[in-house]
């Protein structure tokens, strides 16, 4: 049977396995991991575990939309290979979703299939002039709403660019300063 947890921070070996199995060494190299600057957070980390083995797992990070609008990036969700198709995945977006939304996250974007995120509600971003900090294939960038407020009401007028967060000694997420560059 399948359960579904947080991460610890015993499961990051496990974690980064998956990943990489899922996506590959060059994965760093998405415009997705230039979002990705605080290290992963534990509340916003889950894995899928069979017994004691690791067979899933799936990540938030924090970015900003615009100036300041708060928002969650899903991912990356992978599965161990010989799991796929068994519906891992979508219990951990199922979960993940309830999860941030609980904690009171108001707006999630994720680049992934859209056949795969439309039954979790998410949508194309295009319309909504949200942009990403690098090339992404626009047919892949999604958003939604977490909780009961319309997408209008939660995404800010004006600038829609994703920033990343960063992590600051002893202050927790900040957002990454506007002037920062992104290596291309």
């Amino acid at each position: 049977m399948i359960s579904v947890t947080n991460e610890t921070s015993t499961d990051h070996c496990s974690i980064d396995h998956l990943v990489e199995s899922g996506f590959g060494p060059d994965r760093h190299r998405l415009t997705v991991y230039r979002l990705r600057l605080a290290p992963p957070d534990p509340n916003l980390g889950f894995v899928a575990r069979d017994g004691e083995e690791i067979v899933g797992t799936l990540r938030f990070w924090p970015v900003t939309v615009g100036p300041s609008t708060q928002a969650l990036l899903l991912g990356p969700l992978a599965v161990a290979p010989e799991c796929q198709g068994n519906g891992i995945g979508k219990q951990l977006v199922r979960h993940g979703l309830e999860q941030v939304t609980t904690a009171g996250w108001r707006l999630c974007l994720v680049v992934g299939g859209p056949n795969y995120y439309a039954p979790f509600g998410f949508e194309p971003a295009a319309p909504w002039g949200l942009a990403l900090p690098g090339p992404v294939d626009m047919a892949r960038f999604q958003v939604r709403s977490l909780g009961e407020a319309a997408l209008n009401e939660e995404l800010p007028s004006g600038n829609r660019m994703v920033q990343p967060w960063s992590w600051v000694r002893g202050g927790g997420l900040t957002r990454a300063r506007r002037s920062r560059r992104l290596a291309a």
